[in-house]
């Protein structure tokens, strides 16, 4: 008869014969990265943190990897429409004051650049009526109901959210 072995011998006995690839090392690595840029992230941008001086030391502390996914969480959560005052002091606290004006001269960019986009969406609806026979200082069309609406916005949004990643990976840290 064989041995009786406890669960605990019998899973030990197993991870011996595994190996962690140099691959999984480097998931490994990244997902601790990004959690730690998480923890750093969400509770100074979206909760409740309001010790700026400690959000500026720690973010020294990260590595390469680590800053890198902390720029990601700023361009994935960042609205290009309005610059909360979290935010704000944020990206003052992490970019400086210059930093911080760079990243507001690009999305006042934006917004004008989604005006602009915004009346040639307008005009086309314009035209498209007078071409049916509708007429008149009283017609506003909304260009939310164009057709091409939500592609050109997309667009404008992915362009923006590109030169927004580029500039802050230029922006010196801390």
């Amino acid at each position: 008869m064989g041995e009786i072995k406890s669960t605990w011998e019998i899973v030990m006995e197993k991870l011996k014969q595994t190996k962690i690839t140099q691959e999984d090392r480097e998931r490994f690595r990244q997902e601790e990265a990004r959690d730690k840029a998480k923890r750093l992230f969400f509770p100074y941008f979206q909760g409740d943190q309001r010790d700026w001086d400690n959000l500026k030391e720690e973010a020294k502390k990260l590595d390469e990897e680590g800053v890198k996914e902390l720029l990601n969480l700023i361009v994935e959560n960042l609205s290009l429409e309005t610059l909360s005052e979290r935010y704000q002091r944020g990206l003052e606290v992490l970019f400086g004051k210059e930093g911080l004006e760079r990243i507001e001269e690009l999305l006042e960019r934006y917004r004008k650049k989604q005006e602009v986009e915004t009346e040639i969406l307008k005009e086309e609806l314009l035209q498209g009526f007078e071409k049916k026979g509708i007429r008149g200082s009283a017609i506003s069309p909304n260009p939310r109901v164009h057709p091409r609406w939500n592609r050109v916005m997309e667009e404008i949004t992915v362009s923006f959210k590109r030169e927004l990643r580029e500039l802050l990976e230029k922006l010196p840290l801390g």
